[in-house]
Order: structure tokens, then C-alpha cells, then sequence
């Protein structure tokens, strides 16, 4: 042969791989649609967020003073905790200990096996949810102090008083302390609380601000979203909304997402501010957002769950509940968690869907036929993807593959005997399998 049809055919084999469509890899995060997968009762409301550790587990308090941890693999109560006075807030979860506040203002550590460390009681009213570095936790109050606490043993370590409340989380960044208030600035304090520098905002921050490498977002009472450069500590840019900020923001690689009173949920491009979309939820959310990978999710006061596409804001799938929702959407796979409230039985909820997974098989033809009558079977599945199906014959313990594993969703079947089967269909894809049957009666040969 001639090098030049074989170098011709080398390069039609290559050009023909190079076309051929890619498979695209398994789905991951919440796929629909969903299901209940299972629920736990617990006692109360929870209070706004649902925290996942590190070690799987899943953490919250509640409005009647129960400080929970659930095992969300087993999908039970891990240690419970039950206190006199209601909790405040939601607890801050650290490497090996939990921190939380109670409306008589006691701040509590616990370990991760539910014993408690210490307690100890703040001078003035707690008004922020609790925040951590490495060796301290920090805590604001209505006078206007943000208090750091020792990690060990709950002693003060210092005090510093801003000139409004402070409703806000302390954030971090590098070896400093940021502090949002009430008074319409933004704290930057040391490690031992003195403060470094201020930016005047000129409007009440009441939501925690965000921290995303060298940025800081945050949302103000008179509706702007403004982002601030920590290494010059000037503002980058700030835009208007139609509504105050409500929870803190949330962000992935090139967007930054917040929540509007105005029921708007926007996503911003990072580097310029621009709206890259706007999304209108059925009702307020006070939750924060959820991220699975793939999209964002978003709970608000209404029973429905939204999978929004980070990238055009549409929607990519829906769930209800069947009472409202009072929580943030959690990715615990491969379980999606959040909370309801059941009024009728006047207590909590935590669900966990998963995608759902279900196989049919139906027949052309009604059961019973004559021998030598064709009958065609049809499987369908559901949240499996590029499915496999491989039909087989079973009468009594017997089992034959009567179509091997492929694309192809239906069978036909010429019966020679009369019998009792089951026609059953076995659906796989690379990661799970599932089994549908379908009985068929098979009469004498009519005449």
C-alpha cells in the first residue's frame, strides 16, 4: 500500500475520535426529581440555619431551648440537649466544639458529643450570631459590644464597643476582625481588639458581611450592596436594590449572590457589580442560600424548594414540601436537608429527599393471552442516567436473561408455553439498579 492512503486513512480514523461527542460524567449534586428519603421530629422551630460539621453530622437549636445533632447518614438524633431558657441562635460549629446563646444571654460550649464544657454570661443583651477563629469566639450585643471569649474556658479576653448595636457575625480576614454595626461602619480591629481603621458605610449593617479572598461584601439598610477591597480599603463598586439585605450573601468563583426583602434573590459578577441575573422567589427568605457543586439553592417562606443554574438563573428543578419551609436547603449527600414545621402536631421536622428512582414495565397486551401471541414490553426509569436495561423471564425460581444489558427499553416475547411468569426488567447506570416485574398469564393455544 502507498503511504499516502494510509496517512489518509490515520488521519480520517483521528478526525472522526476528534468529533465524536463527548459523554458527559455522572450528574452530581441534587438531581430531580425528588423524593422523601426520610424525616426526624424534633421540638420547636429551628432557629434560620441548619449547620453541617465537617463531621457529616448536622447541628441546630430551636425556639423552646433543644440543641440537636443528627446523624444524617442513619437519619437519627445523634445527642440531644435541653435547655430552660429558648436559644437565640443558631449554633457556630468550630473543629471539636459548638457555641451557642440563649435568650437569658448565657453563652454555652459544647463538645461534639453533646457534654458541655462551660457556660458563661454575657453583661448585656446578645444581639448577633457567634462567630470563631482559632482560639476565640466572638459575640455581639444590643449596647454595642463585641465581645471575644476564650475558646478553653468562656473567660472575657477583651471588649470593644462600637457606637450602635451589632446584629451582624464578626468576619475574618488575615489577622483582622471585621465588624459590622448598626451605627453604619465597618470595624477593622486587631487580634487583641483595638481597632485599626473604620469605613464609614453611612447606613445600618444588620447582615453579616461576606468575606471572599481579598473582598468584602455587604448589605445595608438603605438597599445597596456595596463590595470593598481589604487590601486598599476602598469601595470597588456598589449597586441599589429593592430591598434591604436579609441574610448574608453567598458567593461561588465569579458570582455574588444576596437575597432582597423586596423577594429578589440577584447574582452579581464579582469583579464589576453588574446584575448578572435576577430571580423572584415566592415569598421573603431569611435563610441562607445552599450550594450543591452544580446549582444554587434557595428555601424561602413558602413549602418550595428552588435549583437555580448559577449561570442564567433558570430554574433546574423544583421540589414542595408539604407545609412551609423553615430553613436553609443543606447538600448532605446524597441527601438534601431542610426543615418544616408541622402546626397540627406542634413540633419540627427534618426531611431528607433524594432524587427519585423508580422503574416501570408495562405490557401491549393484558394479561392472560394464548401461546404464540406477540406481546411487547415497554421499561421506563427514572433518575438514572444513560440507564441500561436487561429484560428477563422468571416462573417460579426461575430466571433467564432473555435480552441482555443495553439502550433498548422494550422486549417482545413470543410464548410457546402456556404458564404462569413475570416479565421483570433490570435498569442499571454506573453508580445504582433497580428491579420492576410485571406478572403475565399464558393460556393454551387457541385452535
Amino acid at each position: 500500500m502507498k503511504k499516502a492512503p494510509v496517512f489518509f486513512l490515520v488521519l480520517l480514523a483521528c478526525s472522526c475520535s476528534f468529533f465524536r461527542p463527548k459523554i458527559k460524567p455522572y450528574p452530581t449534586g441534587v438531581v430531580f426529581p425528588l423524593e422523601i428519603a426520610g424525616q426526624v421530629p424534633f421540638e420547636g422551630r429551628l432557629n434560620r440555619t441548619l449547620a453541617r460539621g465537617e463531621d457529616g453530622r448536622l447541628y441546630f437549636s430551636t425556639d423552646r431551648g433543644h440543641l440537636y445533632c443528627l446523624d444524617s447518614a442513619k437519619q437519627e438524633i445523634f445527642w440531644h440537649q435541653a435547655n430552660p431558657s429558648p436559644f437565640g441562635g443558631p449554633p457556630s460549629l468550630g473543629p471539636e466544639r459548638l457555641f451557642v446563646w440563649d435568650q437569658d444571654n448565657i453563652v454555652f460550649c459544647f463538645d461534639r458529643q453533646g457534654n458541655l464544657v462551660w457556660k458563661t454570661k454575657a453583661t448585656d443583651r446578645v444581639s448577633s450570631p457567634i462567630s470563631q477563629d482559632r482560639d476565640r469566639i466572638y459575640v455581639g450585643t444590643e449596647a454595642g459590644d463585641l465581645l471575644a471569649l476564650s475558646q478553653a474556658t468562656g473567660e472575657p479576653v477583651w471588649r470593644f464597643r462600637a457606637k450602635g448595636a451589632i446584629a451582624a457575625a464578626a468576619v475574618f480576614y488575615g489577622d483582622m476582625i471585621i465588624q459590622g454595626c448598626a451605627d453604619g461602619s465597618v470595624y477593622l480591629l486587631s487580634p487583641k481588639g483595638v481597632r485599626r481603621a473604620s469605613i464609614d458605610i453611612g447606613s445600618p449593617i444588620l447582615a453579616t458581611p461576606l468575606v471572599d479572598g481579598h473582598l468584602l461584601y455587604v448589605g445595608t439598610e438603605d438597599f445597596s450592596f456595596h463590595c470593598f477591597d481589604l487590601r486598599s480599603r476602598k469601595r470597588k463598586w456598589r449597586i441599589r436594590a429593592g430591598g434591604r439585605l436579609l441574610v448574608s450573601s453567598g458567593a461561588d468563583e465569579k458570582r455574588v449572590y444576596f437575597q432582597a426583602s423586596n423577594s429578589v434573590l440577584y447574582a452579581l459578577d464579582k469583579s464589576s457589580g453588574d446584575i448578572v441575573w435576577w430571580w423572584i422567589a415566592p415569598s421573603r427568605s431569611s435563610y441562607e442560600l445552599g450550594f450543591d457543586g452544580q446549582s444554587v439553592l434557595v428555601t424561602s417562606h413558602s413549602p418550595l424548594l428552588f435549583s437555580l443554574d448559577p449561570r442564567s438563573g433558570k430554574t433546574v428543578g423544583k421540589y414542595e414540601a408539604k407545609t412551609e419551609i423553615r430553613s436553609n436547603p443543606v447538600w448532605a449527600e446524597p441527601y438534601l436537608v431542610f426543615a418544616t414545621f408541622d402546626s397540627s402536631a406542634d413540633r419540627g421536622i427534618i426531611n431528607f429527599i433524594r432524587k427519585e428512582v423508580k422503574v416501570e414495565i408495562s405490557s401491549s397486551l393484558s394479561s392472560p393471552q394464548p401461546a404464540g401471541t406477540d406481546v411487547s414490553f415497554t421499561a421506563s426509569a427514572t433518575g438514572f442516567y444513560l440507564p441500561m436495561f436487561e429484560f428477563y423471564l422468571r416462573q417460579g425460581e426461575e430466571r433467564t436473561v432473555v435480552q441482555k444489558a443495553a439502550d433498548k427499553k422494550a422486549w417482545i416475547w413470543f410464548p410457546e408455553k402456556e404458564g404462569t411468569y413475570a416479565i421483570g426488567v433490570r435498569v442499571s447506570d454506573e453508580k445504582q439498579s433497580k428491579e420492576a416485574e410485571i406478572p403475565f398469564e399464558i393460556s393454551k393455544k387457541k385452535e
